[in-house]
Formats: structure tokens, sequence, C-alpha cells
């Protein structure tokens, strides 16, 4: 009676220290996907590649759609809830946006009908171009490695900033802060 006695208070001991280690793998993972590292994107100072796109009327666009001009392209999903947020923040900018001499456009890796839906719903009426992930290599030549993410070009093509719009991505919380003093043009 004493051996099973023993041998239970083990059993017992094993499965609570297993239990604890599942438990703080779990957290550690929470965490991390909670809390995604800034990365991806293209290197500043690069060439920006070229890409096609359709617009929602189906027209093709092309890099240079954009050249001459200071371009902030935003890459979404239509599944992505913090893209949700950042578009419906993004819609209230169109106007310093444009007063800044900025071309803000947004890029969609879903189908056309899906991202038209979503648009409509969220009542934005900033650019948008399709690049359906499954047939178009946009996200993966400009690096994109989740959703929401940026890459904001100069005049030339260049890249200025790229990445994860989150706060310790210096260039995007710059440029949002820019847009909002309507100070923009300090980014030349």
């Amino acid at each position: 009676m004493e051996t099973t006695l023993v041998v239970s208070s083990i059993l017992l001991w094993l499965a609570v220290l297993f239990n604890l280690f599942l438990t703080f793998a779990l957290i550690r993972r929470s965490n991390s996907a909670a809390n995604p590292l800034p990365g991806g994107g293209l290197d500043v100072g690069t060439e920006a590649p070229n890409f096609t796109a359709q617009t929602l009327d189906g027209e093709t666009r092309t890099l240079a759609s954009y050249r001459g001009r200071k371009t902030a392209f935003v890459f979404f999903s239509v599944h992505c809830q913090p893209c949700r947020t950042l578009l419906s923040k993004l819609k209230h900018m169109e106007e310093k946006v444009r007063h800044a001499d900025v071309e803000l456009v947004l890029i969609s890796g879903d189908e056309r009908e899906e991202t038209a839906a979503f648009i409509a719903e969220l009542d934005v009426h900033l650019p948008v171009l399709i690049a359906p992930r499954t047939s178009n290599s946009f996200f993966d030549d400009y690096q994109v490695v989740q959703t929401p993410s940026h890459c904001f070009l100069n005049s030339h093509g260049n890249v200025q900033a790229s990445g994860l719009p989150v706060v310790q991505a210096g260039e995007w919380k710059a440029l949002v802060e820019f847009w909002e003093k309507d100070d923009i043009y300090a980014l030349a």
C-alpha cells in the first residue's frame, strides 16, 4: 500500500510539472504572436522592385505609374483585424496625404470581390491595388511578411521606410506624426 502511495505521488507531481511546462510554452508562444518583432520589408535606400497589379476598376498599374511622386504602399488582408483598424485611421488622413503630395495606395493580397466588399464596408476612398498572393508576386517582391505592412518610396522610386507599422518601427510612427501635423514636407 505504501509503495502505491509513493508511486501515485510521483506520477501526480510529474503531471503537475508537465502542465506547468505546457502553460509556460503557451504563454511564450502567445506573447511572441501578439508582439511580433519588426521585420520584413525592403532595405532603406534600395530601388523598389517593379510590380504589376490591378485597380478595383481593372486597370493595370506598375511601379512606373508612381514614378515622380512620393508613394506610400500599405499592404493589407481582408481577414486581418489590425488592417481593419489601420485602414479606418488612414481614411481620415486622406486629405492630409493629398495635401502633402503623397500618393497613399492600399495593396490587397486577396481577390477582387473580397477586397471590394471590405473597402466598401470600411467606406475607404483611397486607391486600391489587387495583388492576390496566390497569383501575384507583389507581396513577395516587397518582402511583406505579414499585414498590415508598408513601404514608403521617394519620388525616384527608392525605399524610404519599409516594414510593419508597429510602435518599434520608428519610420512609420514618424510618418504618421508628420501626417497628423501636416508637416510631411520634412520627409522630402
